[in-house]
């Protein structure tokens, strides 16, 4: 690799963090202004869509930064999990069932909305709609 494309994919490293860090203060900015109805990381991430799909933002210029949260994304999970492992039982024990229901119920969800999504997309891609 020569090192013109070191320094290439150095500044488009940089580039991708600087995005996606101001994308998410932005994010915290506007959660603000609906008095956290919204999460900063979800505005962020919608601010971030709106960018990209405006083309203010080109896609190489995160792509390397979101290929690596995404290739190291089961650590981001790591303390919620040991998180709720801590939690002792006998404090959810009342609210049990109502924890099974919405995580069940909100998995299915989210499993329905991205099955109907990518049915959605495949179409598009194959031509069919």
């Amino acid at each position: 690799m020569d090192e013109v494309k070191v320094h290439k994919k150095i500044l488009l490293t940089l580039s991708g963090v600087a995005v996606i860090v101001l994308c998410y203060y932005a994010g915290g900015f506007l959660s603000k202004l609906v008095h956290g109805f919204i999460s900063p990381s979800v505005m962020g991430m919608l601010v971030l869509f709106g960018l990209l799909k405006s083309g203010i933002v080109k896609r190489e210029w995160v792509e390397i930064v979101a290929q690596f949260f995404l290739d190291n994304l089961m650590l981001f999970f790591i303390p919620v999990t040991a998180g709720v492992a801590l939690v002792p039982f006998s404090s959810i024990q009342n609210d049990l069932i109502a924890i099974v229901v919405s995580v069940s119920v909100s998995s299915f969800l989210v499993l329905w909305v991205v099955g109907k999504i990518a049915d959605k997309f495949e179409s598009m891609r194959d031509g069919n709609e």
